[in-house]
């Protein structure tokens, strides 16, 4: 349980009435913890008047207008990046694909480099079973 975020254009008696609980933290209003304080509690009245003051500073004209405001400026930011982003993603695609199509050794030449007989039994014995199952495709690195 936190002190609520102050809120702008506290109203005189809003700020009274939330100043009289103290240091004390103020639960949201209508949680459990709200729920547990006693009805006459000044925390349990500053967490009301605190849900008040944020639904009439939500509903102003003003800090509406001011939300529209951010969120289109977060728009058109990021229409910008994505307008940027437009020129290089394309070439960059392009050079992976070029770079992902290049053909690496198989495992049976990584067995045979690294002078392991096994492996590249094993290798040649996949190998094998590939071709056997897909006779008319041609797998890298056979043997």
């Amino acid at each position: 349980m936190t002190r609520p975020l102050p809120l702008p254009g506290l109203l005189p008696w809003e700020d009274r009435l939330i100043a009289a609980a103290g240091d004390q933290p103020i639960p949201d209003y209508g949680s459990r913890e709200w729920h547990a304080l006693p009805e006459n509690s000044a925390i349990r009245v500053a967490a009301c008047v605190h849900a008040a003051a944020a639904w009439r500073t939500y509903t102003n004209p003003a800090e509406i207008a001011l939300r529209l405001r951010i969120e289109l400026d977060e728009a058109r930011e990021l229409d910008r990046l994505e307008h940027d982003l437009d020129g290089w993603t394309p070439t960059l695609t392009r050079r992976q694909r070029a770079s992902y199509a290049k053909p690496g050794p198989s495992q049976l030449e990584l067995a045979r480099r690294r002078g392991d007989e096994a492996a590249a039994e094993r290798a040649q014995a996949q190998q094998a079973a590939l071709d056997e199952a897909f006779p008319l495709q041609r797998h890298q690195g056979a043997a």
